[in-house]
This record gives structure tokens, sequence and C-alpha cells, in this order.
């Protein structure tokens, strides 16, 4: 499944990519991650790994595994797998 990960604050996705491959697209107001996750037990470790890092989570929801929308940020996304 995939998720986006909206979180205050910047973060570099090779802090997370023992738990998930993830993408990090940094805006104004944090980043945006996009995290391809097996379960619900990964995604709530994922959770509490962005929390151990200081950062705060603001929404987390479901991406359709075939979707090609990506955050309209004008940057490039850092990838870690």
């Amino acid at each position: 499944m995939i998720y986006e990960i909206r979180v205050d604050g910047r973060i570099d996705p090779s802090q997370l990519a023992d738990y998930a491959t993830v993408t990090a697209w940094h805006q104004e107001a944090g980043t945006v991650l996009t995290c391809g996750i097996v379960d619900a037990s990964a995604l709530t470790g994922m959770i509490a790994v962005i929390a151990d890092l200081g950062l705060t989570v603001r929404d987390v929801h479901q991406v359709s595994a075939g979707s090609s929308e990506t955050p309209s940020s004008g940057s490039s996304p850092e990838v870690a797998q």
C-alpha cells in the first residue's frame, strides 16, 4: 500500500529507509513523504519513528497504488530505498 504522510519540518528520507521505500517532497510548510508500507503495523511503526525524530505528523492517508499524484512543490523528490 502507498501512503502519503505530511509532517512539520524537513526530514531526510534516508532516516526512514530501514522501514519503507520513501520519497520526500519538501515544501514551505513541511515535508510530504510518499511511502510503500506493507500493513497497518508497519504504518504505526513509521509514524512512531517520525515522532521519535521530533517531527509532528499532520496528515496520513492511503494513496491508490496506481496514482501518479505528486505534491505540487516545484521541487524534485529525495528518494531512499
